[in-house]
């Protein structure tokens, strides 16, 4: 796992998702074909857990790129910097625990990237992989913001602490498999100070983020409820890209201005999300 995306093989046709599983060349597919396991090691998200109501799929139909996305405030996702396509009125944001045709999108209009990014994307670290989505239209019922981890909850971060993550990604990093279908699972940090705006988690314990859940949110549980504190990243001594070691994630609690300028930008009538400080 180097940057966790995943490019689909099937094609993005008369605004209908036709992509299948990376391993399956039928791009008349209406289907990304899934597994039964989930992530890699965690289990299928189910209609109504509480964490559906604000994790999206992200999916740029240029490039056949999968992604995953956190609902943010008015109309806004926030996801990786390197999930953005060139073009951005080829990205869509997905609603749906599976992802088919039928899926109900949005389009994307505009967005915002990281000033960072351009400048730090091959740097070992701190490499500002952040980035927020506008779509337009509505928000599908049954959907609702994500809650921030509030600064002071920060020391809940700490090395040997559970996170929950979760994302549309391959649930096999070796064969590729399991892509379009809703997954969670939980892992160890490792290292929450790995860089001043990353957090490095273990996954060398069998499950963990993999391709396609890039861009998708990590979480902190308390009494039952997740509080939303980073942004999936990239593999960190990966060398088989299959998943197995650990993995960064950018903070969004160290983007928090960032995240509220760029709110306030990509919206007329913008609240900026609620970000506790």
């Amino acid at each position: 796992m180097k940057r966790n995306k995943l490019f689909l093989a099937g094609l993005f046709s008369s605004l209908a998702l036709t992509a299948c599983a990376p391993q399956n060349q039928n791009p008349t597919s209406n289907l990304i074909e899934t597994a039964d396991s989930a992530i890699i090691g965690g289990s299928v998200v189910q209609a109504g857990d509480k964490i559906t109501e604000s994790i999206v799929a992200v999916y740029d139909a240029a490039e056949g790129q999968l992604c995953t996305g956190s609902l943010l405030p008015n109309n806004l996702v926030l996801t990786a910097a390197h999930c953005v396509g060139a073009y951005t009125e080829e990205m869509y944001v997905f609603f749906d625990l599976s992802l088919s045709a039928t899926s109900e999108r949005r389009k994307v209009d505009k967005l915002e990237v990281s000033p960072y990014w351009p400048s730090r994307q091959l740097k070992e670290k701190n490499t500002g992989d952040i980035a927020i989505l506008h779509f337009t239209g509505t928000v599908p019922a049954g959907y609702k913001p994500a809650t921030f981890l509030a600064a002071s909850q920060k020391s809940l971060l700490k090395r040997g602490s559970t996170v929950v993550l979760a994302g549309y990604g391959i649930t096999n990093g070796v064969t590729g498999e399991g892509a379009g279908t809703l997954k969670m699972t939980s892992v160890k940090v490792e290292d929450p100070l790995y860089s001043v705006s990353e957090v490095k988690l273990n996954q060398t314990q069998g499950t963990g983020a993999c391709h396609g859940d890039s861009g998708g949110p990590a979480y902190v549980e308390v009494k039952g409820k997740y509080y939303l504190w980073g942004v999936t990243s990239r593999g960190v001594n990966d060398e088989d890209n299959d998943c197995s070691k650990y993995s960064a994630y950018t903070s969004a609690l160290y983007y928090k201005v960032w995240i509220n300028r760029m709110a306030q930008k990509l919206s007329v009538s913008l609240t900026a999300p609620q970000v506790s400080k």
